[in-house]
């Protein structure tokens, strides 16, 4: 299961109606307020931070979808609130970290355990980190590691040949607060990539995995970067079917669009797998797509019109090429 973070304007807060600190005066509220009931968006509806909408989206398609884990990017992998979620519903994940910010400390740390503090400061509340003991970024802990630790992995075949990269783990538990030294209940594998080995200016990249401790480090990688396949949806429903190119003005009509694009996508989808599966070997979405626009031309033009086969799919090629963006 697969969760993608965009970036959330601060208008979206504006729409609902929930907090008036948002708006720049009551002028202001008041035209929000005539907008929402112009384009019919629905009064229960409520402005929720996206992680928490991913996690309420999870929390009822995992009983029913069968999965290995829960992926997603460092927008929600910043978020501790939902990483503590998942692990409540026991459901393992791998989540992208930005690895200049979390801080973790090796798993077999001795914590300090609650109890009564030297002098006359209260008693720990919790588990916390000798002061001996130095909080790391992933970023710093890749820094520490030696040339020879570093794994080429490979993880699919893309476009321009085998994807792969080099990657480390080590065992962590994730700081919760640097200042307080606290930690979460979170340990599990840190799992880094590294654009070259030798070289200690490459670009990092992390994810913490959770609930994964028997995984190997080739299915670790396997799933962090299975992301791609939501990013070449966003890009194949906006380039080829239009997701972005709505015109309207409802609320219920821009679900209704979404609602198409994603049917249609998904139709076009199950086509391309099967013309790979008989052999007839459509290589890309766009392919499949043209192909059935083009078919659905050259029926309506059989049934309207009483064109053979042949000069249907003739007059429908012709039209398409000169006056869409079909081809």
């Amino acid at each position: 299961m697969l969760l993608n973070s965009r970036g959330l304007c601060d208008a979206t807060k504006k729409w609902t109606g929930d907090d008036p600190s948002v708006y720049d005066d009551q002028q202001e509220e008041e035209w929000y307020a005539r907008l929402r009931e112009e384009t019919g968006i629905p009064g229960e509806i409520s402005y929720l931070p996206k992680y928490v909408i991913g996690g309420d989206l999870i929390e009822a398609a995992a009983p029913t979808v069968s999965h290995a884990c829960i992926v997603a990017d460092s927008g929600y992998g910043k978020r501790g609130p939902l990483r503590q979620r998942l692990r409540t519903l026991n459901e393992p994940y791998v989540f992208e970290l930005e690895p200049g910010r979390q801080h973790m400390i090796p798993e077999d740390t001795e914590l300090i355990e609650p109890g009564p503090t030297p002098g006359r400061g209260p008693a720990r509340q919790y588990l916390t980190i000798p002061e001996s003991v130095t909080l790391q970024t992933p970023k710093e802990i890749a820094a520490t590691i030696t040339k020879d630790d570093w794994t080429e992995v490979s993880w699919a075949q893309g476009s321009k040949g085998i994807l792969s990269g080099w990657f480390a783990r080590q065992r962590v538990q994730v700081v919760k607060n640097v200042h307080e030294r606290r930690v979460f209940d979170e340990v599990g594998w840190l799992l880094l990539q590294k654009e070259q080995p030798a070289n200690e200016d490459s670009s990092i990249k992390a994810w913490i995995c959770w609930g994964l401790d028997d995984s190997s480090l080739e299915e670790l990688v396997s799933w962090a970067h299975i992301r791609w396949a939501i990013e070449q949806f966003h890009k194949e429903s906006k380039e080829v079917l239009g997701a972005d190119t709505y015109q309207g003005r409802t609320w219920k009509g821009l679900h209704h669009h979404l609602a198409v694009v994603m049917l249609a996508h998904a139709f076009i989808a199950e086509q391309r797998l099967l013309t790979e599966s008989d052999g007839t070997g459509l290589e890309s979405f766009k392919g499949v797509a043209r192909r059935l626009t083009l078919e659905a031309a050259t029926q309506r033009l059989i049934d309207r019109h009483r064109f053979s086969r042949a000069q249907a799919g003739e007059v429908a090629e012709d039209m398409l090429r000169g006056f869409s963006g079909w081809w």
